[in-house]
């Protein structure tokens, strides 16, 4: 039978245990939460410069009224640049919500496992000092049989008490440990899968603008400049923006006739495509690569 020091000192491992545990995740959730916080940010800024780049061409695109596929390139590449945006607009929201603000969530849950593991010391301490002071009297009083069984009546109580405080620590802690890996393990695929989407749907806009730079017919602009710096009647009505007909093609119009109508970026609809197109299907993929 172990002794009071015993229990004590088994005790007290077991406190300090429990409590590295704690901190340690503490520690590192904190650092995680931190890193892919600073990333989001960075993303973000990312994204802005990204619609700054989209704007500078689209203006340029607008002021272009000579070389004509000049023109149009850069217009279709600035709407282009745009919608990457959206999707990368929406890797941060999710970034912020599923990711970062779940992790977030780690200091009051550590908060809450250090008050439970205070609470059961608490109780381990009472009992160990109601047991003390039962050996000392046995020791004292041997035939003080009712100041013994008062002493062993409140150890009973205390005990039970301590073991219940004791059992809750265990299924909290072992709650705690299961739901720290689950979370962490959630929070990882979120954002690998965020970033994966992001980046299947930015490959294939990316995809779409190098084929409408490629587009750009160098000659036929240069064509159109020597035409005009001849004297060209058509050429000049054009740059000055003169004329029967309108000065922009079609694809400047609808661009300008976009940002009139447009807000700076729909993330409703964003998010719906980005979630229903993406996220299900790599979704679909992952579960069924599970089931096998």
């Amino acid at each position: 039978m172990f002794s009071t020091d015993n229990l004590s000192k088994v005790h007290s491992e077991q406190y300090k245990f429990i409590q590295e545990r704690i901190s340690g995740v503490e520690k590192h959730f904190g650092n995680i939460c931190t890193t892919l916080g600073s990333y989001a940010r960075k993303t973000a800024k990312l994204r802005d410069k990204g619609d700054e780049l989209s704007k500078v061409l689209s203006d340029y695109g607008e002021f272009e009224t000579l070389n004509k596929s000049l023109r149009s390139a850069l217009c279709e590449v600035g709407d282009t640049l745009a919608a990457v945006q959206d999707y990368r607009n929406v890797e941060v929201e999710r970034l912020e919500t599923k990711v970062v603000g779940e992790l977030s969530l780690y200091g009051g849950i550590c908060k809450t496992a250090r008050e439970e593991l205070g609470t059961c010391f608490k109780f381990r301490q009472q009992e160990m000092n109601i047991r003390r002071n039962l050996e000392k009297t046995r020791n004292r009083h041997p035939q003080n049989r009712q100041q013994i069984v008062i002493a062993e009546t409140k150890l009973q109580k205390s005990t039970q008490e301590a073991r219940r405080a004791c059992q809750n620590l265990e299924e909290q802690m072992d709650q705690f440990e299961q739901r720290k890996v689950s979370d962490l393990k959630k929070t990882l695929k979120e954002f690998v899968q965020t970033e994966l989407a992001f980046h299947a749907k930015a490959l294939e806009l990316y995809t779409k603008a190098y084929g409408q730079i490629s587009d750009i017919d160098e000659e036929d602009d240069l064509e159109e400049f020597r035409n005009a710096l001849k004297g060209d009647p058509s050429g000049r009505a054009e740059v000055l923006g003169v004329g029967k007909g309108p000065s922009l093609s079609p694809v400047i119009k609808s661009s300008r006739e976009r940002k009139k109508t447009r807000k700076k970026r729909d993330i409703t609809k964003s998010t719906e495509k980005l979630q229903i197109e993406d996220y299900e299907e790599i979704n679909e993929e992952e579960l069924s690569s599970d089931d096998d």
